[in-house]
């Protein structure tokens, strides 16, 4: 078996994205809609498999992806973790929503010399085999 999991809750795009949704009139409507960590520590997965497995490898990688354009990670977190956002404001709540997240977006993930915006992404890897 060979998975890879995003692991980047702890991230400021996904840290930021819950502060806002908690501290803005949108709180009622969004609690408990935003997932907090989907994935669990490597180690937890090792345990889980050990029993069933010969051979358990389990590692993380952080990529840090180069962006383009005026929001990137506000582009990027829109395809993710914003899409119960995206599914339960709408209009001038939405906008507010989206400004507020924006700025603090800007703030974490400053735009380089460049032009470019750099977005450490954490993924996951685990590979497990059992002889036959």
């Amino acid at each position: 078996m060979a998975v890879q999991m995003p692991r980047n809750f702890a991230s400021p795009s996904h840290t930021l994205l819950r502060q806002v949704a908690a501290e803005g009139p949108w709180a009622a409507a969004l609690e408990g809609r935003l997932r907090e960590a989907p994935v669990h520590d490597p180690a937890q997965y090792y345990d889980w498999l050990a029993p069933a497995a010969s051979h358990v490898d389990v590692w993380e990688t952080e990529y840090l992806h180069v962006l383009d354009g005026p929001d990137p990670v506000l582009e990027w977190t829109k395809a993710t973790a914003m899409l119960p956002v995206l599914e339960t404001l709408r209009g001038a709540e939405l906008a507010d929503f989206m400004e507020r997240y924006r700025a603090a977006l800007a703030a974490a993930y400053p735009r380089r010399a460049d032009g470019r915006t750099l977005f450490p992404f954490r993924r996951l890897f685990i590979v497990a085999t059992r002889a036959s």
